[in-house]
């Protein structure tokens, strides 16, 4: 009977840390300053992520190249799902450049794969958010190429007007009769 007592006095606690510190990995870091503060907590880390997409859509220049960099930090010093979306957030922001988001599609297809995932509200989350880049890139390749084909074209309209002048008789216009 001494044993089993001493055996739950030992045990309880442990129990219940570990029990404490995973609520605490449920849900979104201490450091969340992309919430206010007088607001109500999200329920979900996927909601927090919401909550921060539209935090650093609103960022620009100087202050989202620190956000990425201070973000690209915390996901190489945690390694968490969490974090590996909150840094392919700030790289696919709409003025972000097409090499970051090409880096935030590499950055999300494992775990929108569920390869190694372990909630599957964040796991839906980069499967939106990489099915949202992957149609991005797709129309800015298409855009990029319909630019292209409209300056080719262009150009051959500027030669056809150059043949036609070097055609007419000099001092005459075309149209115009006489």
């Amino acid at each position: 009977m001494r044993i089993v007592r001493r055996l739950l006095r030992l045990l309880c606690p442990l129990l219940l840390l570990a029990g404490l510190g995973s609520c605490a990995l449920l849900k979104p870091p201490g450091d969340a300053y992309w919430l206010d503060p007088q607001g109500p907590r999200p329920s979900s880390d996927a909601v927090s992520l919401l909550h921060y997409s539209l935090y650093v859509r609103k960022l620009g220049g100087k202050q989202l190249a620190e956000e990425t960099e201070r973000v690209r930090q915390a996901q190489a010093d945690e390694k968490t799902d969490f974090r590996l979306l909150q840094y392919a957030m700030a790289l696919s922001v709409p003025a972000a450049s097409a090499a970051d988001q090409r880096r935030a599609l590499q950055l999300l297809d494992p775990l929108a794969r569920g390869e190694d995932s372990r909630d599957n509200e964040l796991r839906a989350l980069a499967s939106l958010m990489r099915a949202q880049l992957a149609e991005h890139r797709r129309l800015e390749e298409g855009n990029y190429s319909q630019q292209r084909r409209a300056d080719d074209l262009e150009k051959k309209l500027e030669a056809l007007k150059d043949i036609e002048k070097s055609l007419l008789p000099h001092g005459k216009s075309p149209g115009r009769p006489k």
